[in-house]
């Protein structure tokens, strides 16, 4: 396969995970990333961005000053016709539930792939709480990393939703699970003083609620890989909002 690799935490640990892996499996790749770190960016794209076009770990790669959907933009622009799917990550934290994936930059650089036509599969490093990441090994990213590439390679060449979002906790079985996003707010997000707020360090069994069973938070609490298909491409039904309308008239 011809593989985009992006992510939104700029050259780092998770990136190289993919990119190896994907190398080692005979893949072709082009990386596109973000100088440092982007995350909850979700799909925005800046009306301007400065990159440079680079070489990482032996691959040609862009990088931007800009948000991961940007990197996969460009990307396309100066190597085009170079790729066919897109995997984004190892992301250093969970995308879990409807409030992370919607702000997600890992997910928004799949999403912006699958927009111009490329199939995609965000992947996320689940550990129990933020702090832990820095005493994670760099093979629990590698591990992340072989789990998204099996995923997919045992898919078909066309999928009906052509974005995935995959959560790889850095515990338990690691089994991969279908799953719907957990509805439930994340719990509170900035912590505010003195007219500043910043984002609250998270801890997994606290600030992630599971409330709908076999949900992506409540399966990777037990120690299982989620996958989440995201249908936000697919058509819209408009029936009910005809019928409403109709009525007011």
């Amino acid at each position: 396969m011809r593989i985009l690799v992006a992510n939104d935490d700029g050259v780092g640990r998770g990136l190289a995970a993919v990119v190896r892996e994907c190398l080692e499996r005979g893949h072709e790749v082009v990386v596109a990333t973000t100088e440092g770190q982007r995350s909850a960016s979700s799909k925005a794209v800046a009306f301007r961005t400065r990159y440079r076009v680079s070489e990482l770990m032996g691959c040609p790669a862009v990088i931007v000053d800009s948000t991961p959907a940007s990197a996969i933009a460009v990307a396309l622009e100066v190597f085009e016709g170079c790729c066919e799917v897109v995997v984004s990550g190892v992301n250093e934290g969970p995308n879990l539930g409807l409030w992370d994936i919607l702000s997600s930059g890992t997910v928004g650089a799949v999403l912006e792939g699958a927009l111009r036509g490329l199939r995609g599969i965000a992947v996320s490093l689940v550990a129990r709480r933020r702090s832990e990441y820095q005493l994670l090994p760099d093979g629990a990213f590698r591990e992340a990393a072989q789990i998204a590439l099996n995923v997919l390679e045992m898919l078909p060449s066309s999928w009906p939703v052509p974005a995935l979002n995959l959560n790889v906790p850095a515990f338990g079985s690691k089994e991969v699970v279908p799953a719907q996003p957990e509805r439930a707010f994340t719990s509170r997000v900035y912590q505010c003083s003195s007219g500043e707020c910043a984002m609250r360090e998270w801890v997994l069994e606290e600030d992630y609620p599971c409330v709908t069973p076999g949900s992506d938070v409540c399966l990777v609490k037990q120690g299982l890989s989620p996958l989440t298909p995201l249908p936000l491409l697919g058509g819209v039904e408009l029936e009910w909002l005809i019928e409403a309308l109709t009525r007011q008239k």
